[in-house]
């Protein structure tokens, strides 16, 4: 409708807009919830927010300002539904085997991300952008039908206690995070990631209809190269490891986007291009996976909900902030090298970063803490 990369940038600061009041509630009320009365009402609200984007588009009423607003629900809805998500995957884990279940249930999404654009780029070629917003609403009939199944095992109240005062909660959960050394370092790496660089697949539209002046096939191309690469660092992290050498991919995974993306800006070939983004899918994944394993099993239980909850806030607002200002500055300098900068300051930040990570994660003291019930 635009043409416009910083409107593109914008719609993804949606999540950003939605996540700075929904994040510090969210927590606390999975923390406070039955997981599956919680997931189940979220959802049924996702999908009518589907059916009505599909009814706004099929009355040819949508404006980028409405477009916005719409996405601001949406974002809104997942912000509530994520953190409850996540606990309930590693709550259906056996003990010890979380970084399995999220690398499996990372595997489901990437599958989901290299098939899902492949079939909304034919359908809107050949049906229109209409019909896409419907299967989506359509497909969360297959989101009930699995809640139903694991309704024996997480239809349980919530395990916080409904004593204490609400906005006590909210506080004691920032408390919490910044006064525990090796959480407080894992939100300083999804920080940065997630503001640096992560947002090169928010930026995916840009870069296919503006860098490589293609349309809907192109931006599929892009979208199933980083869903491939992803599927395969998913794999691969099924293997069992121990905390601290989860730590250590973790860390390895956030140099290898940066380098990544950095060789990516320096492309102009499309050819060139998606092997890169299919590599920097891979490490996105791989390091997703080792900072949600960590924060799933660094935290106390009572405070799960209210650390992958705000954990989400940053994953999911600092790409919408990072692609909402790199997008902007695209006015005045190329997206790719704007892309490939963001990610050359955060490998920078990692280096630097070295040695509090020994401190923290495998000095003699750290090795003495009691991280979790998962160590």
């Amino acid at each position: 409708m635009t043409t416009s990369a910083a409107w593109v940038g914008t719609i993804a600061l949606s999540d950003l807009i939605a996540a700075l009041w929904v994040a510090p509630l969210a927590g606390t009320v999975t923390d406070r919830s039955n997981p599956y009365r919680l997931i189940w009402l979220t959802q049924v609200l996702a999908m009518a927010n589907s059916c009505l984007i599909w009814l706004l588009v099929v009355v040819s009423v949508v404006s980028p300002w409405l477009l916005l607003a719409w996405a601001v629900i949406d974002a809104t809805l997942q912000g509530f539904n994520q953190p409850a998500r996540m606990m309930v995957t590693g709550a259906l884990a056996p003990h010890g085997r979380v970084s399995q279940a999220i690398a499996a249930n990372s595997i489901a999404a990437n599958i989901a991300r290299s098939i899902g654009p492949m079939i909304g780029g034919l359908v809107m070629v050949h049906s229109g952008v209409s019909d896409v917003f419907l299967l989506n609403a359509v497909s969360f009939i297959a989101i009930m039908a699995v809640l139903l199944h694991v309704r024996p095992w997480i239809d349980r109240p919530g395990l916080a206690a409904r004593s204490s005062h609400f906005t006590g909660d909210i506080v004691s959960g920032y408390r919490y995070i910044l006064r525990t050394p090796h959480v407080a370092v894992l939100f300083a790496l999804t920080l940065s990631f997630s503001l640096l660089a992560r947002p090169f697949t928010e930026l995916f539209p840009a870069l296919a209809g503006g860098t490589f002046e293609g349309g809907p096939d192109t931006l599929g191309m892009l979208m199933a190269a980083q869903g491939v690469g992803a599927l395969f660092g998913a794999g691969w992290m099924l293997k069992k490891r121990t905390l601290g050498m989860s730590v250590r991919i973790t860390f390895a995974a956030a140099c290898g986007i940066a380098l990544s993306l950095t060789l990516f800006s320096l492309t102009d070939t499309l050819g060139f291009a998606l092997p890169l983004i299919a590599s920097a899918g891979l490490f996105h994944v791989v390091c997703n996976i080792g900072m949600q394993t960590m924060a799933q099993t660094m935290s106390e239980p009572a405070m799960r909900g209210r650390v992958l909850a705000l954990y989400t806030l940053v994953f999911r607002a600092g790409p919408a902030l990072g692609a909402f200002l790199i997008g902007y500055a695209a006015h005045w300098f190329d997206l790719k090298v704007l892309i490939g900068l963001a990610a050359g300051m955060f490998l920078v930040g990692i280096v630097f970063t070295i040695p509090t990570v020994q401190r923290v994660y495998f000095s003699k003291h750290a090795n003495q803490q009691p991280w979790g019930i998962d160590k």
